[in-house]
């Protein structure tokens, strides 16, 4: 099963492209709207604006979080060398971990910390577990960089019994697409902005970038609350 990969063309390796997650989110709903989609999953905290603008603009009946994190490299907390799932599946960029020289203290350090985070984003965000069996997902994020937490998630999902899934982000770089392409698990990648610059940063993709803080989360969530 190789994926259909739909991108918007005119915005192929552009920068600034979108004003913000918002306004990304509702310039990915105009290619989601003619899919039928049983259940929609962001991923936190970016994705959530995202979920926002498409849970505004497509009829989907169901939201949740999908709880992935990214294992992080120690002295680069933005870049990962892979990423735990839920349930404590570890996903390893094994060329990474060689490239970086990463021992064996150090990826367990990193495992700890992404299982506490994880934990600590469960207890605070608060949401009732969902079901995946024979459902059709849509997994969004603001965007993808390596795209490891997308093929952990999206192998996660695959074991709970997701009939298809369908990755929609902002933006990402084409090599990371391919990487999930391979993994055989994702029916269709939806990708507006995709690059093939190097290096490669998400907040490339937007004119206004921060962290989204966790009191934006929980208002976005409750937002939410009014549509699913």
């Amino acid at each position: 099963m190789i994926p259909l990969i739909i991108e918007n063309s005119s915005y192929h390796n552009q920068f600034n492209i979108f004003s913000d997650r918002i306004e990304a989110g509702k310039v990915l709903a105009s290619y989601i709207k003619d899919y039928k989609i049983d259940l929609l999953l962001a991923i936190p905290n970016g994705g959530i604006p995202i979920a926002l603008s498409l849970i505004k603009e497509v009829n989907i009946p169901e939201f949740n979080l999908l709880f992935i994190r990214k294992i992080k490299i120690p002295w680069n907390t933005e870049a990962g060398f892979g990423a735990l799932t839920p349930d404590g599946q570890i996903f390893l960029n094994n060329e990474l971990v060689s490239y970086y020289q990463l021992e064996e203290p150090s990826i367990e350090k990193q495992i700890t910390f992404a299982r506490e985070a994880i934990s600590q984003r469960q207890q605070l965000y608060n949401l009732d577990p969902f079901d995946a069996k024979n459902k059709t997902i849509l997994v969004t994020d603001d965007g993808i960089a390596s795209g490891f937490s997308m093929i952990a998630g999206c192998h996660w999902l695959k074991q709970l019994g997701a009939l298809q899934i369908i990755i929609g982000v902002p933006t990402a770089p084409s090599s990371s697409l391919k990487r999930i392409a391979k993994q055989n698990v994702v029916n269709k990648i939806i990708c507006l902005n995709l690059r093939d610059i190097y290096p490669f940063a998400v907040a490339d993709a937007y004119q206004h970038w921060y962290d989204v803080p966790e009191s934006e989360v929980l208002a976005i969530l409750k937002e939410i609350r009014e549509f699913v």
